[in-house]
């Protein structure tokens, strides 16, 4: 112990077995240079608290954040370097090419295609052969009921089942990650990963369309013209809502992923279930049901193609698909939550 000064009255010590004194200890201001000999103001790289209040060295302890772009952008690298998610998107950007190829050999006569009902994603169809701009309503409108819901079903089912089957999931949250953290940048990530996959089946639709068929003004369900710009615009617009109608979805496959250390299971869990409830939104017995059903809404998308444009049916998507994200995704938290992690 090196020499004492008196302060007020009481002696206090500059340095105590090696260890500098902080300037000021359960309230009582120490002077920075004590005998001559000055207090440092942090010690082997650990910064001295200015005020111990009875706690003798602790160091006050920064809450976490919830979010942290560091985690994201790992959880981001991880699932999009997968060759899986690769092979995924691959097999969405060639059913526009698909569609495409299809309508031009089939209409390579002359002749049309017709549509289905007035309004629905068929519908588009028969108007291909005018504006290849078509393809990508026709396109998104044929990969909506399944194929883009099933690949958003892989990479959530996977989402936690996989780290847990692969046993990294303990290390994630030893790292520290926090397991609220870890939540939210998977459901994040899957989230992106729907805007992604709607983007890929968007913009290859419209490469196919722009090669095969000719590119001008679009005309609307209701029989309107707009420009080529505007109609470029409504189709971006389009894609994000059908993005957006993926939310639950995404909900829904992290919770079944919560559940389970197996993340084949929780992805045919996950798949299952969209198959499940599109075939109840079918059943016309069920009519009463239907509208709660988060694939009810999808196909209103083509509301958008309207002049003026009907909100109704895209808002009701829009709140069902906030619904089941908020329902699904307080319950993975729960359950994630709660979890004993074995792996």
């Amino acid at each position: 112990m090196s020499r004492d000064e008196t302060t007020d009255g009481a002696a206090v010590p500059s340095e105590v077995a090696g260890v500098a004194v902080p300037s000021e200890v359960a309230g009582v201001a120490v002077p920075s240079e004590v005998a001559g000999v000055a207090v440092p103001s942090e010690v082997a790289g650990v910064a001295v608290p200015t005020d111990a209040a009875g706690v003798s060295g602790a160091v006050a302890r920064r809450p976490r954040p919830l979010w942290t772009l560091g985690l994201f952008r790992s959880e981001l690298a991880i699932t999009f370097r997968r060759w899986r998610t690769l092979a995924l998107l691959a097999v969405l950007a060639a059913v526009p090419v698909l569609v495409g190829v299809a309508v031009r050999i089939e209409t390579s006569d002359g002749s049309t295609i017709g549509g289905g009902g007035e309004g629905g994603g068929p519908a588009f169809i028969a108007q291909i052969t005018n504006n290849g701009l078509f393809l990508v309503f026709t396109a998104l409108a044929a990969t909506l009921p399944f194929f883009l819901p099933m690949a958003i079903g892989v990479i959530a089912g996977d989402a936690v089942a996989g780290e847990a089957n692969a046993g990294t999931l303990r290390y994630l949250l030893v790292a520290p990650a926090g397991r609220t953290r870890l939540l939210l940048a998977k459901y994040a990530t899957t989230l992106t990963f729907c805007l992604v996959a709607t983007l890929v089946v968007a913009v290859s639709a419209l490469v196919t369309g722009a090669l095969l068929f000719p590119l001008g003004e679009v005309t609307t369900i209701s029989g309107t013209r707009m420009s080529f710009g505007e109609g470029l615009l409504r189709a971006l617009l389009i894609a994000l809502v059908v993005a957006a109608s993926l939310v639950g979805v995404a909900a829904l496959g992290l919770f079944v992923s919560t559940l389970t250390s197996s993340g084949i299971a929780a992805m045919a869990t996950t798949v299952g279930l969209l198959i499940t409830v599109q075939i109840l939104d079918q059943i016309p017995q069920l009519h009463a049901l239907h509208p709660y059903f988060f694939s009810h809404y999808w196909l209103s998308f083509a509301d958008l193609m309207r002049e003026p444009v009907y909100w109704d049916d895209l808002i009701k998507n829009l709140q069902m698909q906030g619904l089941y994200a908020a329902v699904f995704g307080s319950a993975a938290w729960a359950r994630f939550g709660a979890k004993d992690i074995m792996a």
